[in-house]
């Protein structure tokens, strides 16, 4: 019968340790976290600050379907995110109603190529007294082209943000295909009096792009939507300013710092939107008094724009 050979304890020990020591790992080890990138976070504005368009793709991988893609220069707002693969940190964006996920940067290079806006923290809980969609924007003036308009990139946040507001509620008009007038143009329109000259100012159409027909039911939602994302906004009927000028919205953003005297003085002028108004001076067929509700959001006060309505001018009753 062979001897049995007495093992020492210590090497017992030995020889266990590095077995147990990584199911210990394997316990206590979490996924690692993604790479430091730009600061994006979600809720807040970014852009593509690369020259190239940047994929959208419906999960984080470049093995997943490309569903569309954000020009250069363009903005998102950010939903979800990050989450590293494929050595890229990807985060879940809204671009225009379109949901997916795109490429902050490289986690390997360090080169990042979705940057936030600027101006801009990370939502906080909205004042109790807002009205649903109310939204600080962000101050960010970086311009952005469509070739036929020019915005700055705090009016097309805002313009994005009325699109979500309105969509929300069923409407069919996409906003950004019904500009017909942007910022910056000026001396571009003679009717527009140096409202356009300056940055915040946007004219909409509210006709069909299909049939050219009048989109009557979409006017009022389109108002509303506009104004609760912070901009002075009101119809311009047909005739208004000048015989045979066409039907449009005109919108003008709240707290532009870029904003031409004349587009300012429509926000809280003698005839402006804060004052219960149209925003159209004498000389334009103005003032006339405003037909829809003003709405007044929290981030508005915070920079000095209050109801300015006279209460004794019509009785102390308002549309």
């Amino acid at each position: 019968m062979p001897t049995l050979r007495r093992v020492p304890l210590l090497l017992i020990l030995a020889l266990l340790l590095p077995t147990m020591t990584l199911h210990a790992q394997a316990q206590t080890t979490s996924t690692p976290t993604c790479a430091a990138g730009t600061a994006l976070a979600p809720r807040l504005w970014a852009r593509v600050a690369n020259d190239q368009p940047n994929n959208l793709r419906d999960a984080p991988t470049v093995s997943a379907e490309r569903i569309g893609s954000i020009p250069a220069g363009d903005i998102v707002t950010v939903l979800d995110g990050p989450e590293c693969a494929d050595g890229y940190r990807w985060w879940q964006v809204d671009y225009v109603g379109e949901v997916g996920w795109t490429a902050e940067g490289s986690t390997q290079s360090g080169v990042f190529w979705v940057v936030p806006l600027d101006g801009q923290e990370v939502e906080s809980v909205p004042a109790p007294d807002d009205p649903p969609g109310c939204r600080r924007p962000p101050d960010d003036y970086a311009r952005f082209n469509f070739g036929w308009a020019t915005l700055n990139l705090r009016t097309l946040a805002m313009l994005d943000q009325a699109q979500a507001i309105y969509s929300a509620d069923g409407g069919s008009i996409r906003f950004r295909d019904a500009l017909v007038q942007g910022s910056y143009n000026t001396g571009g329109v003679t009717a527009s009096f140096g409202t356009h000259d300056g940055g915040g100012a946007v004219d909409l159409s509210v006709r069909s792009r299909v049939d050219f027909s009048l989109l009557v039911g979409e006017i009022t939602p389109m108002l509303s939507a506009l104004r609760t994302a912070g901009f002075a906004a009101w119809l311009r009927n047909t005739d208004e300013l000048y015989p045979g000028s066409p039907i449009h919205i005109h919108a003008v953003a709240i707290g532009d710092a870029d904003l031409s005297e004349a587009a300012r003085a429509q926000i809280d002028g003698e005839y402006g939107y804060f004052r219960g108004y149209n925003g159209l001076p004498e000389d334009w067929g103005g003032p006339a008094l405003d037909s829809m509700p003003m709405v007044v959001c929290a981030w508005m006060r915070e920079l000095g724009f209050e109801d300015l309505r006279s209460m004794d001018r019509i009785g102390g009753i308002f549309a």
